[in-house]
């Protein structure tokens, strides 16, 4: 009963996750992740309190899939003599590959402005991984490592959340 239970939620999750990235937060409710999933109401309600916990399970298992490669990226920055040019080439490709090879998933996450507690937790891990980037930069004062590691930060939120080059029109389009 448990491998098929965890294998229902498992389905869930991934149904959720699915609408999530290619219809949008405004399209996940419980009916239509259930209807995705093959699965009764009860197999989300067993687990979570509705669609908000449905939704910060979602968010849970997708931002640790994006830690996973973040810290994977960085590990490797480490792993360079400190101040050289490859540790921070790795350094900022670590952080480009993770929004880029997860913006399907983040899009969606950071452009949801009106949910406090998101933005807050978001703000909050945001600035974990920001401070992880500015203690592998070679800059002898650490505010200025910091503030290169937030601008970082904030061109891939800005690439997540528009692409990451303008429209023929000069405009900044919708991701494809």
């Amino acid at each position: 009963m448990q491998i098929r239970s965890q294998k229902a939620w498992e389905r869930i999750l991934d149904a959720g996750t699915w609408i999530l990235e290619h219809e949008g937060r405004e399209a996940l409710t419980v009916s239509e992740v259930c209807e995705r999933a093959g699965v009764a109401p009860t197999a989300i309600y067993r687990r979570v309190d509705g669609l908000a916990g449905l939704f910060w399970a979602i968010y849970d298992r997708g931002m640790a899939k994006v830690a996973e490669t973040y810290r994977a990226g960085l590990d490797e920055a480490a792993a360079l003599p400190a101040g050289t040019r490859e540790r921070v080439d790795r350094v900022v490709r670590a952080m480009g590959d993770t929004w880029e090879n997860n913006v399907d998933f983040l899009h969606p996450i950071v452009s949801t402005t009106s949910d406090l507690a998101l933005l807050e937790r978001g703000a909050r891990e945001s600035l974990e991984f920001v401070d992880i980037v500015a203690d592998l930069l070679p800059h002898s004062d650490p505010t200025v490592n910091r503030d290169v590691a937030r601008m970082l930060h904030q061109e891939c939120v800005f690439r997540s959340l528009y692409g990451s080059s303008p429209s023929a029109e000069g405009s900044w389009g919708p991701l494809p």
